[in-house]
């Protein structure tokens, strides 16, 4: 981890299953400088001075394994149930902050998150996992891993869950046929299924999940109290093989495929539907050779084929949009890791992408990243890295268009968005349990996507529009005692500024987190106790032409847990919001009849473990 020439931060499977964290969604809350905004729909990332409501694109990458799992329609990818994968899988979460295009490409934008799933050997056998909560939900897991007599791993696993949800009260709702509650329209159910092997220097692995989610805040002015729901559907395979070619060259190479699909239901009198399908597959072959004394040099190609993006409109009978695309990326990197001398390295690496679209419209970006690092004694490491990235728009923004009542328009000539970011990483063991790590950064953007206004017009159509820049400072300390108490703090100051003057809607400036994990009365029994504090955001609505703020509110969560309570059974028990605050994350623009969505009031679970040994 200090060999990195970034800031990382990890999450590991015991911090996982101690706090009893959910989704993936919940993980990353925990993480330093991140938030997580719900609005009953969907869980949308933020993070150093990004982070607009409704936003699908997230402008984070996310892998899998090594392997990215962002969709090719809206460059997302799943936090909460839509998650491509069960939260019990996971080994290890990777947070690398700052721009990655200079490796990975695309849509590596403000940072990386690498999910790390576990082996067959960590299951060693059949896991039975089952889960009650507030508001009716259940869940129910079957997990299988397994070392087999010739060394393959095998991971297998398949899960459930179904929330009857909550009935939301909405004032500006209220009419002469309304009473203004939205009953029975937030339940949510979801499907994850999961197959690894690995074995002699191959692996494979396919990962499926689908979520329904029934939609309460009626946005984009439906019919209120009407059915809304959207439903996300994914499909993700790679193929990997590893081999050292000699003492001086190691290859990895990778094929994967995915594929998307949403549909989602909505009301204007008559039902309106909407689907997108995306499909993808693509080779990624990397060479790392050490035929220099002091180089480690580190050469690749991509090549990605986009070959479905399709988004479409039904409404009464009618065709409002019939949308297919496809594209193709060629990329070339390459990277070299320099040792100047004992204290001493440098990172100099680059990445060119070529992309070509079903409207012949060719863009190239290059991405560089140069990197110095200063190791002056062991136990400290200081990291000074420049590094620019880029984002193309997506298929939604580029050509999502309303063709019946005409309220949003496609713009297919779309220019990337562009970052540069520097950042002074210091980062001290003062042993070997602990770890000190500070983060100062300076970033700026240009050709900021936002689905604007037009002049004159209440249509909308996705523009390239002025940046913002963001300073910020993150600290973070971790701590884990002989006796198994573990400690994870961290605070975040980031002060966002748009280039046009105007705030940066829901950046809290200042962010708390500490994550506590102690035995309870036996090495059996854990106590784990989180809390988070979040300063104010701004909505996007005005009165009085200032922006109305959501209020800063800490939130506190307590899970208790135990193992071999009875043989082969662990068993935990948790309370989200345990002080029953009342706080709210800002409403998307889309949503017509709220400024800001209410979250949960104090609400429990409860799980249980049995292994089959």
């Amino acid at each position: 981890m200090s060999a990195a020439s970034s800031a990382v931060s990890i999450v590991t499977s015991k911090d996982i299953k101690d706090q009893g964290y959910r989704t993936l969604a919940e993980i990353l809350a925990s993480m330093r400088g991140l938030n997580i905004t719900e609005d009953r729909a969907y869980s949308f990332l933020g993070g150093r001075g990004f982070g607009r409501p409704g936003d699908f694109t997230g402008r984070i990458m996310l892998l899998l394994d090594g392997n990215q799992v962002n969709n090719n329609i809206y460059n997302s990818a799943g936090l909460g149930y839509t998650g491509i994968i069960d939260v019990s899988l996971i080994e290890r979460v990777e947070y690398v902050s700052g721009p990655g295009s200079a490796i990975y490409g695309n849509n590596a934008f403000f940072g990386i998150i690498n999910i790390i799933t576990k082996q067959g050997h960590d299951i060693n056998g059949v896991q039975v996992i089952g889960e009650a909560a507030s508001y009716g939900s259940k869940e129910f897991k079957v997990n299988y891993g397994k070392r087999l007599d010739n060394d393959a791993e095998v991971l297998l696993s398949a899960s459930g869950f179904n929330s009857v949800g909550q009935n939301y009260y909405y004032a500006d709702a209220v009419s002469s046929s309304s009473d203004g509650v939205a009953r029975n329209l937030d339940d949510q159910s979801s499907h994850h299924f999961l197959g690894k092997v690995e074995y002699d220097g191959w692996s494979g692995e396919l990962a499926y999940s689908n979520r329904k989610k029934d939609v309460p805040t009626a946005p984009y002015k439906v019919d209120f109290n009407t059915p809304y729901n959207y439903e996300d559907t994914s499909l993700q395979g790679s193929i990997r093989h590893d081999r050292q070619f000699s003492k001086y060259v190691q290859m990895s190479l990778r094929a994967y495929y995915g594929n998307y699909k949403y549909d989602g239901l909505s009301t204007y009198t008559t039902p309106w539907v909407e689907q997108s399908t995306g499909q993808w597959w693509g080779l990624n072959t990397q060479f790392i050779g050490t035929w220099f004394d002091n180089h480690r040099i580190l050469l690749g190609v991509e090549y990605r084929d986009d070959f479905e993006q399709e988004l479409s409109i039904r409404y009464q009978g009618m065709s409002g949009l019939n949308a297919s695309n496809s594209e193709k990326t060629l990329s070339l990197y390459a990277q070299d890791e320099i040792k100047l001398n004992q204290q001493w390295m440098a990172n100099i690496g680059a990445r060119y992408d070529i992309n070509r679209d079903s409207n012949d419209r060719t863009l190239g970006n290059i991405s560089p990243r140069l990197a110095l690092t200063y190791k002056p004694v062991e136990s400290t490491v200081m990291k000074l890295s420049w590094s620019s990235a880029f984002r193309r728009a997506n298929p939604f923004e580029k050509y999502y268009a309303d063709e019946i009542y005409n309220s949003q328009r496609a713009n297919p000539n779309l220019d990337p968005e562009k970052i540069q970011a520097t950042e002074l990483v210091l980062e001290h063991h003062p042993d070997k349990s602990t770890r000190v790590l500070s983060t100062f950064y300076h970033q700026s953007t240009e050709d900021y996507l936002r689905n604007e206004t037009l002049p004159g017009s209440s249509d909308k159509q996705f523009q390239n529009t002025s940046g913002a820049s963001t300073n910020g400072i993150e600290v973070e300390f971790e701590k884990h005692w002989s006796n198994d108490i573990r400690l994870r703090t961290s605070v975040a100051y980031q002060n966002a500024k748009a280039d046009n003057g105007e705030p940066m809607i829901n950046i809290p400036r200042q962010i708390g987190k500490m994550n506590l994990s102690t035995p309870l009365l036996s090495p059996n029994w854990r106590l784990a106790f989180e809390l988070q504090a979040y300063s104010k955001r701004y909505t996007e609505d005005k009165i009085g032409g200032h922006y109305i703020d959501t209020g800063g509110y800490s939130l506190a969560n307590l899970t208790i847990s135990t193992n071999n309570l009875l043989p082969n059974t662990d068993l935990a028990f948790g309370i989200r919001n345990l002080l029953n605050r009342d706080y709210d994350h800002v409403a998307p623009k889309s949503n017509e009849l709220q400024t800001t969505i209410r979250q949960n009031d104090r609400n429990y679970w409860l799980r249980v473990i049995y292994n089959f040994r």
